[in-house]
């Protein structure tokens, strides 16, 4: 089983909606925004993604993944062909909110395909669950390590990129559903079909609750470490290589948990990972240097990765025919700690004047997330 063009289509769109979300926070810091402001920014596109998730997501169970991704594609582009001519404040809150909208449906539709087709081909879960969130996430480290420094340096390169990427792939997918049609063709493969985790809605809902609260650390500091990095003299269009090292650390996580499954069903097992969070937090309290801030990153990657391991494994293995629907159910989730971790995260680090601020947060998620899992595991 190798990596199909729909994963490749997973990870370039990942390039650009980081590119857009570091110009967004990056542009932010430029302007001389606040924390909190800068979150509430990250909020309300967040907010999009949530709503666009909820109520798109499900939509490519019914007419058809490519049908959806199609028309989004092409509404994107129009969207960014218009985006050239503005600029400003009320600007960046439009941009966030609009991008979010469409990567907010773009995700479980391409989820969905994905999933499904896999599915059908016979392709173990753990497997399709690896490919699909090392394409991604691999697409992120590009984005997030480039996009400070291109809205510093080019910041027209990355609407450029923006409009080729958005026509390509519809017009590649359109080619692509009219040749093979509705799912991704695929040959069958010689696997025992993976059974479902005994009561796998109560894990399902579990983890997500576990990914919301571990994640929102790892999403203030994707949103704020630009503007808070720089606080301490570090150049702006150099903070995205340090903060890259949080997917770095997202990639590395997936591809190890996607290689060994032991930790599938097994809630105490699962829960000896979510020990890194408090890690992170605690590092937080220590004298900022870069190096810090690239180790703070790195383990904050792991605070997102390895929570979002367990809950889209539980939410995309179905029996139901409904991986749309889950896809956005999860990708709800997702939309949610992007938008409560920048902006709680925020007035955290506005409220105590700097990362201590962020310190205490994390120590107060630990505390959130160790409840939720003792709660889990005694019922167990």
């Amino acid at each position: 089983m190798k990596f199909h063009r729909y994963h490749f289509v997973s990870m370039i769109y990942s390039v650009l909606f980081y590119l857009i979300v570091s110009y967004v926070n990056s542009m932010g810091s430029r302007l001389g925004l606040l924390y909190s402001q800068i979150g509430f920014i990250n909020f309300l596109g967040a907010l999009s993604y949530v709503i666009a998730s909820i109520s798109i997501g499900h939509i490519g169970d019914k007419v058809g993944y490519k049908n959806v991704l199609i028309i989004e594609s092409v509404l994107y582009f129009v969207f960014l062909l218009i985006s050239l001519n503005f600029s400003g404040v009320f600007y960046l809150v439009f941009l966030a909110v609009i991008s979010n909208l469409f990567f907010g449906s773009f995700y479980p539709q391409i989820e969905g395909l994905i999933a499904k087709s896999e599915s059908i081909a016979n392709y173990p879960h753990s497997k399709t669950i690896m490919r699909f969130n090392i394409s991604w996430s691999f697409g992120n480290i590009l984005g997030m390590a480039l996009g400070p420094f291109m809205t510093v340096r080019y910041p027209k390169t990355i609407f450029v990129f923006g409009l080729f990427l958005s026509l390509a792939i519809g017009l590649f997918i359109w080619f692509d559903y009219k040749k093979i049609g509705k799912l991704i063709k695929l040959s069958k493969v010689p696997f025992k079909r993976e059974n479902l985790v005994e009561n796998i809605n109560k894990f399902r809902w579990v983890y997500r609750a576990t990914l919301f609260f571990s994640g929102l650390l790892y999403t203030a500091i994707l949103a704020l470490f630009p503007k808070l990095i720089n606080s301490y003299g570090i150049d702006l269009s150099l903070t995205g290589f340090l903060i890259a090292f949080a997917n770095v650390s997202v990639f590395l996580t997936f591809l190890f948990m996607g290689k060994f499954s032991f930790w599938v069903g097994k809630p105490r097992v699962s829960f000896l990972f979510l020990i890194v969070l408090p890690i992170t937090s605690i590092l937080l309290f220590l004298k900022p240097s870069p190096i810090l801030f690239l180790i703070v990153s790195f383990l904050g990657g792991m605070c997102y990765a390895v929570p979002y391991t367990f809950a889209i494994y539980y939410g995309l293995h179905s029996n139901e025919d409904d991986q749309g629907k889950q896809g956005g159910f999860h990708e709800a989730t997702i939309g949610l700690l992007f938008g409560f971790g920048p902006l709680i995260g925020g007035v955290f680090l506005d409220a105590f004047s700097g990362i201590v601020g962020l310190a205490i947060f994390g120590i107060l998620l630990t505390s959130i997330t160790l409840i939720i899992q003792m709660i889990f595991l005694l019922k167990k």
